[in-house]
């Protein structure tokens, strides 16, 4: 049998080595499985993070959309108005016809419509027109407005109004204005 002194030897023994064992269990846990299992779940709390902040930020521009959505119908519509069309072709008759229409819707008189010469750019075409016309003050204004409003291209460069017959609210009116096409 052995000795209380050779067991007592062994018995420190094996606690030294069931200490280092344990130690190296513990270490190989912490670097093995803790450490990495922790930067993992912290790795992914920042995820959980940036997803939270992106998912408010959503939330606000969600909430903002139809307010947007209702200022881009209003610019919408108002782009409608400044939509002109820019045709292939000089088309002056057209032109001349939509006038006189307007004119005769306008009540306007004497009204006399007088072309230019044709100048050209690298991108468009502009055509000089005068028009003269005489009319009450008013039935101008619809006149004028009517002609803003038509669908083609067209730039006012000169109005003169002058008072034909004041008791009346008589004007006679000369616009020169340029129509635009592109021959291509």
């Amino acid at each position: 049998m052995r000795s209380l002194q050779t067991q007592l030897a062994w018995c420190v023994k094996a606690q030294w080595g069931l200490g280092i064992g344990l130690i190296v269990i513990l270490a190989a846990f912490y670097f093995a499985g803790y450490r990495p299992q922790h930067a993992k779940v912290k790795e992914r709390n920042a995820q959980i993070h940036q997803k939270q902040q992106e998912l408010e930020a959503a939330t606000t521009r969600v909430a903002n959309l139809p307010a947007v959505a209702i200022e881009v119908e209003k610019l919408r519509t108002k782009l409608e108005r400044f939509n002109k069309k820019l045709p292939k072709q000089q088309d002056l008759g057209q032109f001349i016809r939509d006038i006189t229409t307007l004119s005769q819707q306008s009540s306007l008189k004497k009204l006399t419509v007088q072309p230019g010469a044709p100048k050209r750019t690298p991108l468009y075409c502009e055509l000089p027109v005068s028009l003269n016309f005489e009319g009450d003050f008013l039935s101008v204004f619809t006149f004028l407005r009517q002609t803003e409003d038509m669908q083609r291209l067209t730039r006012v460069n000169s109005l003169t109004v002058e008072t034909k017959d004041a008791k009346h609210g008589l004007v006679e009116v000369q616009v020169s204005m340029n129509i635009y096409f592109s021959e291509g």
